[in-house]
């Protein structure tokens, strides 16, 4: 741009020298011949000046086309950062999503153990109550064997009381037989010694009675204490049961929210997985978008530099008709300076329309002249071009020239 600006000014600065010197030559020649030479000079400044305005046009044509091939470039570039920011800020929403799952994963293990934590606390509160209800059928086999030795202790008291009402006839015997000790004096030796034992009997039946007795009081204490254990148990064993209930209905509730949770979850992995592919699916036709646009750039690219070239090169012809080296090369390369055929250039890789023609203007106009260049001419047409000979050998035009020579006439080069 600089250097067409430069150039636009200097073809200014050259009309207005112009002008100034046909002003002066007017001025100092006052003879018809002075003026006729001086018309014609005149003449041939319009021309001139015509030539230079023509010119100006079309370096300001050409400078308008080559800032709309870079506000496209820049444009484009644009998009392609945008692209780049947008397929970032997806990468972060893909992972932010990754790692929610991964979460939600990890709260569904810790509700998984902390429901197996549940069954075991209500398999062991099962077995504490199966435990305590053997303990109460044992407890009930017991009272029935307490009520089983009180019923044996009732018959024994009742046997005693049988007992004391047999020795009550004995008493009046005994009276009976007072009286007649009294008068049976040789039966009062037997009458003492039945005495003593119906008296040591006696004792041991009150005793008895009363151990009896007391075994009785102990039962029916132990039955008492056994029946409100019994009670207590009982009653005891109805709120635990009642309790695990409670507990087993709200870990039934916690199960299900567990497992409502876990069906929102699959729900979600479901949208993220979803999601996830629709994210492929654009990043790729991103990564094709931006593709396309890199070749699109690289294109525009090539083709501003050919169009500079071009450029150029007609600029440097029209300022300096003399053929420069490059032309040389062209004569050297075909004697009679007319080709006697006109190649497809643009098979070549590298080339395209416009270099097509700058080559042309240059004298090129056959794939032989390109593929008998040597290095040296490569370092002379990359500096009439206007570009570096490394693109020349990286596009590898020579090989090029020689193939599709080989191709459209069969001659080896």
């Amino acid at each position: 741009m600089a250097g067409l600006i430069l150039q636009m000014v200097g073809c200014l600065l050259i009309a207005t020298i112009i002008g100034l010197l046909m002003g002066w030559f007017l001025r100092s020649f006052a003879t018809s011949e002075k003026r006729q030479q001086l018309s014609e000079i005149a003449t041939r400044l319009r021309g001139r000046e015509h030539e230079l305005d023509t010119l100006n046009h079309e370096l300001k044509v050409r400078t308008s086309a080559v800032q709309m091939l870079e506000g496209k470039m820049m444009a484009s570039e644009a998009a392609l950062k945008d692209l780049t920011a947008d397929l970032a800020a997806r990468t972060e929403q893909l992972t932010a999503l990754q790692t929610e799952v991964a979460d939600k994963g990890v709260q569904l293990h810790a509700v998984e153990r902390e429901r197996d934590h549940l069954r075991r606390e209500v398999e062991e509160a099962e077995a504490a109550l199966a435990a305590k209800a053997a303990g109460f059928a044992e407890m009930k086999t017991q009272m029935e064997n307490a009520e089983d030795l009180l019923i044996s202790r009732d018959q024994e008291i009742a046997t005693l009381k049988s007992w004391v009402e047999q020795l009550a006839p004995k008493d009046a015997e005994i009276g009976r037989l007072r009286s007649r000790i009294e008068t049976l004096e040789p039966f009062a030796e037997r009458s003492r010694r039945l005495e003593a034992e119906q008296e040591t009997e006696r004792t041991q039946a009150t005793r008895a009675l009363r151990q009896k007795e007391q075994e009785l009081a102990d039962s029916m204490a132990r039955l008492s204490e056994m029946q409100a254990q019994s009670s207590q148990l009982r009653t005891q064993s109805q709120q635990d049961l009642g309790r695990f209930e409670a507990i087993l209905k709200e870990r039934d509730g916690e199960i299900q929210r567990l497992r409502g949770s876990v069906e929102e979850l699959e729900r979600f992995r479901g949208e993220v997985e979803k999601k996830e592919i629709a994210l492929r699916e654009a990043e790729e036709r991103r990564v094709m978008d931006v593709s396309e646009r890199e070749e699109e750039i690289a294109a525009l690219r090539k083709r501003l530099v050919e169009y500079r070239v071009a450029q150029r090169f007609s600029t440097q012809a029209r300022q300096n008709p003399d053929p420069g080296p490059v032309s040389q090369l062209a004569l050297n390369s075909d004697p009679d300076n007319q080709p006697q055929q006109k190649d497809d250039l643009k098979q070549i890789h590298g080339i395209g329309p416009v270099m097509e023609r700058v080559l042309n203007r240059m004298g090129m106009f056959t794939f032989r002249q390109i593929a008998q260049w040597k290095d040296q001419d490569v370092e002379q047409m990359a500096s009439q071009l206007n570009t570096f000979p490394d693109r020349i050998r990286h596009d590898n035009w020579i090989a090029g020239a020689k193939e599709q020579h080989f191709l459209k006439y069969g001659e080896e080069i």
